[in-house]
């Protein structure tokens, strides 16, 4: 367990041990893996996040590459802008994986299972797939916790995305929901530790019954919320017995609130295909209808991270481009162009920086 909060001030700045942590709070450019472009580099956007997979960071056990991170923050330096990392550890995609090679075998209890989408996702309930992670953020966090330009970092939604429980895998270690939550609140905990003096986040969609449990544990060891999907139309997500959207608000003020508004996310037709991706279907097959192709108007979710969700901080996928060319043209209108935050909460949470 975690003590105090620390003895500094990060709304005003007036930090009384150094380094002093990071704030900024507001709208930023998702990026996916791909490279950071000047186009990237807007006015009323506080910066970028960008996904870097496990796999790409440690090459081998123990041996880690961060020169593409070392990279982007130079350049995002340059232009005055954060970087909101986050750590890949999950995969979308047939035969896709972001784990290093190394990760298989008994060992490993098996290193990966096979998700829904046909991917390969790591055995995190596995002792020593979850001390190798630990090991990851630990090194991440001694080269960049300290960097004034590194915002956040952020890990991948906690949706398992397979029914290992009902359906075991051979070869892979014993699945129950319990033990996998237990392994995600140990990763959270190792990556809080790591990154003291930059903020931290969680995203959570799923499994539903877990929910409360781990929105819990973030409040109680200073962990933000945060999501894969901003989505104003109703969704698995909003439902107000079992989705994610109904646990923000009782963590506002406490610790940091960051969701992404993902290419699916931008209509309706998006979302659908995305779905179905998802499940290891053709989205391709997916019948739509035009008004389903509409994009849904950029100020509905500003509204819903405003007054449901109550995000400090707000990622919006630059693609696809005429979508999020509408992001840009809401956030340079006189009632938000003015204000850093871009209309969001601005205020630093209590639990923002716990130890």
């Amino acid at each position: 367990m975690f003590a105090a909060v620390l003895a500094w001030t990060c709304l005003c700045g007036s930090a009384v041990a150094a380094p002093a942590p990071k704030w900024h709070p507001g709208h930023y450019v998702y990026v996916g893996q791909g490279d950071i472009r000047p186009e990237h580099l807007l006015q009323h956007f506080r910066g970028v996040q960008k996904g870097y997979t496990w796999s790409d960071l440690e090459t081998a056990p123990g041996q880690y590459d961060f020169s593409r991170i070392r990279a982007d923050l130079a350049l995002l330096k340059k232009h005055g802008k954060q970087l909101v990392i986050q750590i890949q550890y999950k995969a979308f995609g047939k035969d896709q994986r972001c784990v290093p090679a190394y990760l298989q075998g008994p060992e490993y209890g098996g290193g990966v299972y096979r998700a829904s989408s046909g991917s390969f996702d790591p055995v995190l309930w596995n002792a020593k797939v979850g001390a190798r992670m630990d090991a990851l953020f630990a090194a991440l966090g001694r080269e960049f916790d300290r960097e004034p330009a590194l915002e956040a970092a952020v890990l991948p939604e906690t949706a398992p995305s397979a029914a290992l429980d009902k359906y075991p895998q051979a070869g892979v270690e014993s699945y129950t929901i319990p033990i996998y939550v237990e392994a995600l609140k140990q990763r959270m905990q190792a990556l809080r530790r790591a990154f003291p003096n930059t903020v931290v986040i969680q995203y959570a969609n799923f499994p539903s019954q877990a929910l409360p449990q781990l929105t819990a544990y973030m409040k109680d060891i200073g962990v933000g919320l945060g999501g894969p999907d901003v989505y104003p139309l109703p969704s698995s997500l909003s439902d107000p017995q079992k989705g994610v959207y109904r646990l923000y608000a009782p963590l506002s003020g406490t610790v940091p609130l960051g969701a992404a508004v993902q290419s699916p996310d931008y209509s309706v037709a998006r979302k659908k295909r995305a779905s179905a991706f998802d499940r290891g279907q053709n989205r391709h097959g997916v019948k739509v209808t035009a008004e389903e192709e509409a994009p849904i108007p950029a100020r509905e979710f500003l509204k819903l991270a405003q007054q449901e969700l109550k995000l400090n901080y707000l990622f919006w996928s630059a693609y696809p481009k005429e979508n999020f060319a509408n992001v840009i043209e809401m956030l340079a209108q006189p009632d938000l162009a003015g204000d850093p935050a871009g209309g969001l909460d601005a205020h630093c949470p209590s639990h923002a920086f716990r130890r």
